[in-house]
Parts: C-alpha cells; sequence; structure tokens
C-alpha cells in the first residue's frame, strides 16, 4: 500500500477551517500569481527540496501539495516519500 493518500478538492475545501495542516502549491510561480488557495506556500516542483520543505511544516501535521491536476503533486509527494 502506498503511503501517499489522496483528498478530493471538496474535502481539502473542507480542512480550511482546520488550521492544523500545510499545504504546499508545486505549480509554477506564474499559475500560482494567476489564482491559489490562500493559505498555499508555493514551492514549484523544480525547486522542491523536500528535506527543507518538511523543515517548515510540524511534524505532527498533514502536509497537501496540490498543482493544477495532480501529476506535479503526485511527484512532489514521492519525493517527500523518498526522502523520508
Amino acid at each position: 500500500m502506498s503511503p501517499i493518500k489522496t483528498i478530493s478538492v471538496q474535502q481539502l475545501s473542507a480542512c480550511q477551517d482546520d488550521a492544523g495542516f500545510q499545504l504546499i502549491d508545486v505549480r509554477t510561480p506564474v499559475e500560482y500569481r494567476e489564482v491559489h488557495v490562500v493559505r498555499a506556500k508555493n514551492v514549484p516542483l523544480s525547486t522542491l527540496d523536500p528535506e527543507v520543505a518538511i523543515k517548515d511544516c510540524c511534524a505532527d501535521e498533514p502536509v497537501y501539495v496540490i498543482c493544477q491536476k495532480g501529476g506535479r503533486s503526485q511527484q512532489a509527494c514521492q519525493m517527500f516519500v523518498d526522502a523520508g
């Protein structure tokens, strides 16, 4: 079983009132500037260093990774898994 779990946009939207999670948007800065989730931190996949990014997150909080269609966020999640 993969340690990577997915949730729907609706499930993420329902979490918005909960302050106990981190949200990383791995799209390009241009895409991020066009439209983004207010609390999302932009860390483009091309520059993502999972070991550095995870230091900004609390160990006991879930980390959600988003992009436009799911491909880049899946790659980013795998990078986090590979980094431990």
